[in-house]
C-alpha cells in the first residue's frame, strides 16, 4: 500500500509505539499522586515538557498539554477572547483556517464578538497590507495558521506578528502550527506569537495528544475545570505515556525533518510527472512552489 494521507494522520514510529506500551504497563501512576509511581510519572511528564520545549526554543513552563490540535485551538481562541472581553471584541482571522478555528470563531461571533476575515491570494496566503489596514486599537485577537493544511502554503506569520505587535502589544496572536511542526523550523524567539497550537499525530506520535504554547505573561480562560492540572489551565488526568510518546516522536521528527522534507519533495515531483504523462486530461497544481513539500493539492479538468 502507498499511503498519501499523512496530512490527516501519520503512522506512529515503531519506537513511539514500544515506548507507550512499556510506560502503560510500568509507569501507570497519576502524575498528581504523591506516592512513588505518581512522582515517577510527574518526573516523566516534566522531562517530556523540557524535551518538547527545546524543539521550539521555548521555556518548559510555557507548554500546556492537551488532547490534540482541536482542543489547543479552541483553548487558545475561546480562552483568549474570554479573558480579553473587557478590552474589546474585534477579532481578525485568515478565512482559510482549519475547521477547529473557524467553528470556534463562529461560536464567538454568536455570543457577540466581531469577527473580521483577512483577504488572501490564490494560494490562501494572507495579504499583509490588508492585515495592517484591518487592525484596530480594539483588536483583541488575531488568528493565522502557519501552514495551510489543504494547499501547503507557508503563511508569513513572523511578518504578521511584527505588524500586530506594532499596532497594539496587548493584541494576542495565535498561530495554528499543527501542519507546520516537524516540516518547517519553529522558533518561538523569532515568531512573536502569544499562543501556538500543536498536535502529536501529525508527526508520527500518538493520537489524542497535543500542546499549546503560551508565551510567558499570556493569560487565557481555561475551558476545562476540575483537578487543576497543567497550572489550572487544563484539568483532567494527564496521559503521561502518550505525552512521552509525543516527546519521542518530536525528537525523532526534528532530527529527520530536513531529510524527510527532501524525500517528500522528491515523491511529490515524481507524482506530478507521472500524472502529467499518464493522464489525457490536464492537471492543475494548486499548491504554491514555495509551500511545504509534503502537501500537494491538484485538480483535474472535469
Amino acid at each position: 500500500m502507498i499511503y498519501f494521507d499523512n496530512g490527516a494522520t501519520t503512522q506512529p514510529y515503531k519506537e513511539v509505539i514500544e515506548l507507550i506500551a512499556r510506560l502503560m504497563s510500568e509507569e501507570f501512576g497519576n502524575s498528581t499522586s504523591l506516592h512513588t509511581l505518581g512522582l515517577r510519572a510527574e518526573r516523566l511528564l516534566e522531562d517530556t515538557r523540557d524535551k518538547l520545549a527545546s524543539t521550539i526554543k521555548a521555556k518548559p513552563e510555557e507548554l500546556v498539554f492537551t488532547s490534540g490540535g482541536t482542543e489547543s485551538i479552541n483553548m487558545a481562541l475561546r480562552g483568549a477572547a474570554e479573558i480579553l472581553k473587557r478590552s474589546g471584541n474585534h477579532i481578525l482571522s485568515s478565512p482559510v483556517e482549519h475547521s477547529a478555528a473557524l467553528e470556534s470563531l463562529k461560536e464567538l461571533e454568536r455570543i457577540g464578538y466581531q469577527i473580521e476575515y483577512l483577504e488572501v491570494d490564490k494560494y490562501g496566503r494572507i495579504l499583509l497590507d490588508d492585515l495592517r489596514a484591518k487592525l484596530r486599537k480594539d483588536t483583541i485577537l488575531v488568528n493565522i495558521m502557519a501552514v495551510n493544511n489543504e494547499l501547503g502554503t507557508i503563511e508569513p506569520v513572523c511578518e504578521a506578528a511584527h505588524i500586530i505587535k506594532s499596532n497594539n502589544k496587548a493584541t494576542i496572536f495565535h498561530v495554528d502550527a499543527v501542519q507546520a511542526y516537524g516540516k518547517i523550523p519553529i522558533n518561538t524567539m523569532d515568531l512573536s506569537a502569544d499562543l501556538i497550537s500543536f498536535s502529536s499525530h501529525k508527526i508520527h506520535g500518538p493520537k489524542g495528544v497535543g500542546m499549546l504554547y503560551m508565551r510567558k505573561g499570556t493569560r487565557i480562560h481555561p475551558l476545562m475545570m476540575g483537578g487543576g492540572h497543567e497550572r489550572k489551565l487544563r484539568s483532567g488526568t494527564v496521559n503521561v505515556p502518550c505525552i512521552a510518546g509525543f516527546g519521542l516522536a518530536a525528537s525523532i521528527k526534528t532530527e529527520r525533518m530536513q531529510q524527510d522534507q527532501k524525500n517528500s519533495g522528491r515523491i511529490r515531483d515524481i507524482l506530478i510527472k507521472e500524472l502529467t504523462n499518464s493522464l489525457s486530461t490536464k492537471i492543475r497544481i494548486n499548491s504554491p512552489e514555495d509551500g511545504v513539500e509534503n502537501i500537494l493539492n491538484i485538480s483535474f479538468k472535469g
